[in-house]
């Protein structure tokens, strides 16, 4: 039987909600390695191949989002750096 994306999808929400993402990454890299490249079952195969992918590019994704999120953070605090800069030396100047 055939494993849709669906499937893939509810295999690896299962998968996160017991490990961290870098240990998932960890098991599917090992399923992959061990069992997906010696078994002769294509459904299996295919199912851990999917799991995988998905796995590894919601970490991607996880690890751009944060880099942008620091990105905006970093933007905020220089604002509220220059602000309170000329807001010091605007005191001075009276």
């Amino acid at each position: 039987m055939v494993t849709t994306k669906t499937d893939a999808i509810h295999f690896m929400k299962v998968v996160l909600d017991w490990c961290s993402p870098q240990v998932a990454r960890s098991m599917m890299d090992d399923l992959d390695f061990y069992l997906a490249e010696t078994t002769d079952n294509e459904s299996v195969r295919d199912s851990i191949k999917m799991v995988r992918e998905l796995i590894y590019a919601g970490s991607e994704e996880n690890l751009k989002i944060a880099e942008e999120e620091q990105t905006y953070m970093e933007g905020v605090a220089q604002d509220a750096v220059n602000k309170l800069l000329q807001e010091q030396r605007g005191m001075t100047r009276e």
